[in-house]
Order: C-alpha cells, then structure tokens, then sequence
C-alpha cells in the first residue's frame, strides 16, 4: 500500500514537471515571437518616419479590437485575410479517404502584424510545410501551386468603406504581387461582403478570383453562411466556381461545431474517359465535386492548443460520382499572441 502510493507520488509528480516544463518552453518561444515582431515593428517605423516611441498602451489597444469570431475560431482563409493578432501556427494534417492516397503533413503559418507603423503592414508566411520548404531548398521545378507564399501585406486607409489590401512577396522563388478588395453591405440582419482578388506572378502567371459571403448570426459563435465563389487562372482551362452552404454552431465554450454542403464545378473541367496506356481525355462544364462534411473543433489541455476533426463524403466525378469517404484531422499548436 505504501509502495502503491510513493510510486503514485512519483507519476504524478513526473507528469507535473513535464507539464511544467512544456508551459514554460511555449512562454519562451512566444514571447521570442512577440519580441520579435515588435522589433521588426520599431524598425520599420522608424524607416518610414512614424514615431517609433509609441506606447505599448497603444499596442495593446490596438490588439483588443479583435472579437472572437467564427472565422478565427475554425482558422479559415477568410480570417487570415483579415487578422491584426501576432501568431506562429503549427499544424498537422492528416487526411484518410477510401477513394484517394491518405496524406500527412506538417503545415507552419506566420502572421506578424506591425500596429506601431500605424498598422499598415503584416509579414506573413501562408502554407509553410516540410515538402514546399524542400521545393524551395533545391530549386525544383515545380508547379507554383506547391510552394509557400511569403511576404508583406500593406493595408491601404478604408475609402469609401472599401478594404483594400496589397502583398508583395515570392512563391517559392517567384516574386508576385497581390490585391484584395472587399466592402460589406448591410441588408436587415444580413451582412453581404464580396471580396475580390487579384495575383500577377513574375513568370506571367494571372489569376483572379471572387468570393462572396452573405451571413446570418444567431449569437457571438452560432453563423449561417452562404458562401460564392468563382476563379479563373492563365494556366488553367475554364473559370472555377463554387457555391458552399455553412452553419457554425458553439454548443459551449472552447468547442465549435461546422455543417457544410459544397458544390464544385468549372466550365471546361478536364477529365480521363479511358485510362488506356494513352489516356483519353474529355471536358465537362457542370459540378464535378459534391462535397458534404461536418467539423468538430476544440481547444483542450491548453490555451495554445487545438484539435479538429471532420468526417466528410464527396461524390466526384473522377470516380464516376461514387462515394470517396474521408476523415480529415487537424491538429493546431499556437506561439504568440493568438487568443
């Protein structure tokens, strides 16, 4: 009994040195982060003649205006087009299909927003992972699409209650530049923001594409989204358009819950009719994906930690509209001030 209860003693104090040592390795690495990015901040400003003595009161301000939304809770592109929080997300993704090769990868994500230069610049790092960072390293040949973006956003001052938003950064080792536009209208209790972007590559690659979000809320995290798209790009054939049915629901604190119906199509969408030691190729115009799915999300164990799990079925025409079941896991590790 006695022996039961030292060796009892032991674990439990073994897990709490762990735990203890893990939380003060994260404290370490997001202050670096946070000194980090002040820094680079300072310097810039002092560049461009801003006053670099301004308050960290001012800084603080600055970060708080942030709500906890829909969108920052479930980490879409939407809410990394338009985050003020300095973070370093770490992610791994795991996908498992019936119909298609399972994939696992490690994905790191930078946002450094600089609010001392009147909060018109941003670094960023979108889609980082270990196979894209190796593209990089040896200079391969490969489609642009496989490579990390990485750069500067500049936020242009509101006018006329548009949001403009300018990137200058590489893909890989091609430098692009980027434009994105977006205004929301108020119609009763409905909030309509179309959003429209535009890339040039140096390599003479132009892509363009429209989003348009038309939301309903119910509370601070329960959202009921439409959502538009459409994309069309010089290397590829046809414009891609989209149209995703949404419902976010937070049943309590920390968690939320996602419902999703997608439809996928493009106007000359390139598929294989006989997969011969000639492939024989055709093109079709309507839907090609149908794509159904459910996500949980939830922050556990820490506040810098996060999983996310969702099961989903698409019918794609690939696979002559059959059933491809799969199950996609996330799981998120957080470095500076994301909250």
């Amino acid at each position: 009994m006695i022996f039961g209860c030292i060796s009892t003693s032991i674990m439990v104090h073994s897990a709490d040195n762990n735990s203890s040592y893990i939380d003060e390795t994260h404290s370490k690495i997001s202050q670096q982060v946070v000194d980090l990015s002040h820094g680079m901040d300072r310097t810039l400003s002092s560049w461009l003649g801003y006053d670099a003595n301004i308050t960290h009161k001012k800084r603080e301000k600055l970060q708080t205006k942030e709500k906890i939304t829909v969108d920052a809770f479930f980490q879409n592109r939407k809410y990394f087009n338009e985050t003020d929080n300095t973070f370093i997300r770490v992610r791994t993704d795991s996908i498992f299909q019936t119909r298609e090769s399972n994939t696992l990868k490690l994905r790191l994500s930078v946002q450094i927003p600089f609010n001392e230069s009147r909060q018109n610049f941003q670094f960023f790092v979108n889609d980082l992972n270990l196979e894209n960072a190796s593209n990089i390293l040896q200079n391969q040949d490969i489609d642009e699409d496989n490579f990390p973006d990485i750069g500067m956003h500049y936020f242009a001052p509101i006018s006329y209650g548009i949001t403009s938003r300018y990137s200058l950064g590489f893909q890989g080792t091609t430098p692009f530049v980027r434009a994105r536009y977006s205004k929301v209208f108020k119609a009763n209790e409905w909030n309509i923001e179309p959003a429209q972007i535009l890339k040039y590559t140096s390599d003479n690659i132009f892509e363009e594409e429209t989003n348009v979000y038309i939301d309903k809320a119910f509370s601070e995290l329960s959202l009921f989204r439409i959502q538009l798209h459409r994309k069309t790009k010089t290397d590829i054939k046809g414009m891609d358009y989209a149209l995703a049915v949404e419902y976010y629901w937070s049943p309590k604190e920390r968690t939320g819950l996602r419902f999703s119906q997608g439809f996928y199509g493009n106007t000359e969408y390139s598929y294989i009719v006989d997969e011969s030691e000639v492939p024989v190729t055709d093109t079709f115009g309507g839907i090609n994906n149908y794509v159904t799915s459910m996500s949980w999300r939830q922050n556990i164990w820490r506040d810098w930690f996060y999983y996310e799990i969702t099961p989903s079925v698409n019918f794609h025409k690939d696979h002559n509209y059959k059933a491809n079941y799969a199950v996609r896991l996330f799981l998120d590790f957080y470095f500076g001030e994301y909250n």
